[in-house]
C-alpha cells in the first residue's frame, strides 16, 4: 500500500513539473510575441519588407502642390548611366513628408518586364544604387519609375501611386 502511494505521489509530483513548465514556456513566448511587436520579424510575417538598402534622405525638391495635401511624388530629368553596367546610381526617394511607403518598380521603353523593383521605402529615405536584372546597351530608352504607394498601418492599403517618366540615356 505504501508503495502505490509513493507513485501516486510522485506522479503527481512530476505533472506539476510538467504543468510548471508549459506555464514557463506559454509565459516567455507570450513575452517575446508582445516585446517584438514592432521588429522586422513581425514587420515581414505581415508583408512588410523595408528596403534594407534605403539610407536617410534629405534631399530638396521643389514643391509644385502648392500648398495642396496630397503624396509627394519626386520627379526625374534626364538620368544617365554607364552601359554594360547593372548597377545604378539614380536616387529612389520617398519625401519625408508623405505618409506612406514608397516601391519602385522601374521598367524601360515599353516592355512590362521590370528591370528592378525595390522593397518598401519609408518616407525620408532613398535608395542610391541599385542593380537592374540586365545592362543595357548604349543608346537612348525612355524609362517608366512606377511608384506604387501603401498606407503604414497593419492594413499596407494602396494608395495614389504614379508613373514618371524620363529620358534615359546609355553611354
Amino acid at each position: 500500500m505504501q508503495n502505490h502511494r509513493n507513485k501516486k505521489t510522485a506522479l503527481w509530483i512530476v505533472l506539476a513539473i510538467i504543468i510548471v513548465a508549459v506555464i514557463a514556456v506559454s509565459s516567455i513566448a507570450i513575452w517575446n510575441f508582445v516585446i517584438s511587436g514592432g521588429n522586422e520579424e513581425n514587420q515581414e510575417s505581415q508583408g512588410i519588407v523595408l528596403d534594407d538598402s534605403a539610407e536617410d534622405w534629405d534631399g530638396n525638391t521643389k514643391d509644385l502642390s502648392e500648398g495642396q495635401a496630397g503624396i509627394k511624388i519626386p520627379g526625374y530629368g534626364d538620368i544617365t548611366v554607364p552601359a554594360g553596367e547593372s548597377v545604378w546610381n539614380i536616387t529612389l526617394a520617398n519625401p519625408e513628408d508623405n505618409a506612406c511607403y514608397f516601391r519602385y518598380t522601374i521598367t524601360i521603353d515599353d516592355d512590362e518586364m521590370p528591370i528592378y523593383e525595390s522593397d518598401l521605402i519609408e518616407p525620408g529615405k532613398a535608395v542610391r544604387e541599385f542593380e537592374v536584372s540586365e545592362p543595357l546597351d548604349p543608346g537612348d530608352y525612355e524609362i517608366h519609375l512606377n511608384i506604387s504607394t501603401y498606407s503604414m498601418d497593419d492594413t499596407m492599403t494602396p494608395m495614389n501611386g504614379a508613373v514618371v517618366k524620363a529620358d534615359l540615356h546609355v553611354i
